[in-house]
């Protein structure tokens, strides 16, 4: 008999962020996020982390922010676009900040996971807008761009050189990808709760 693969969603324990520094460093680049980052989500009125697990072994992580739209310059940095006008006139926005998946265990339905337990945490917090910045890499590719699109997250501007300049690292963000600095671009994804 063939047993079914069990997978888990839950909110970030303490014991449970180096392992998720772990993915992280792999999957986003060592400068991306830090200690203190995952810290911030614990118990936190604006973030939050949710971890899944897979046959009970930690395999990634989603990191969420809520705020309002006064901090749409300071969190997301976009130009001026038909999104950002739109997420001005909104009240509360959940920003789907990174989903990372360990490379062993991608491709086996632990993005979705994340990004369901995120969306269902986004409308507990009563946010009105949910929005992303996807990773597009030198070749083309969006890294989240199907869980997203399954999420009904629609694509808008693409801002070159954005990780640079969301990452404070001198010279420029370190990306697992393209190097220092980081020649990928980000393109906003977003959709009304």
């Amino acid at each position: 008999m063939k047993c079914r693969r069990l997978i888990f969603s839950r909110n970030l324990a303490a014991n449970e962020i180096q392992n998720a520094l772990d993915v992280s460093k792999s999957e986003l680049g060592d400068d991306y996020l830090t200690e203190k980052n995952f810290l911030e989500t614990i118990n936190s009125q604006s973030a939050f982390c949710k971890v899944v697990t897979y046959n009970r072994q930690f395999a990634g992580f989603a990191m969420c922010q809520v705020f309002g739209p006064e901090k749409i310059d300071e969190v997301l940095r976009l130009p001026d676009s038909p999104e950002k006008k739109d997420l001005l006139s909104k009240g509360k926005i959940g920003l789907l900040d990174s989903i990372a998946v360990r490379k062993d265990m991608q491709n086996n339905g632990m993005g979705i996971e994340l990004s369901e337990a995120c969306l269902k945490e986004f409308e507990a917090r009563g946010v009105d807008t949910v929005c992303a910045m996807a990773w597009k890499n030198t070749g083309g590719e969006i890294n989240i761009e199907g869980i997203l699109r399954r999420m009904g997250m629609k694509s808008g501007p693409e801002i070159p050189g954005y990780w640079n300049y969301m990452v404070d690292s001198p010279g420029g963000h370190d990306c697992p990808v393209c190097g220092r600095p980081c020649k990928c671009s980000a393109v906003f994804y977003g959709r009304d709760v």
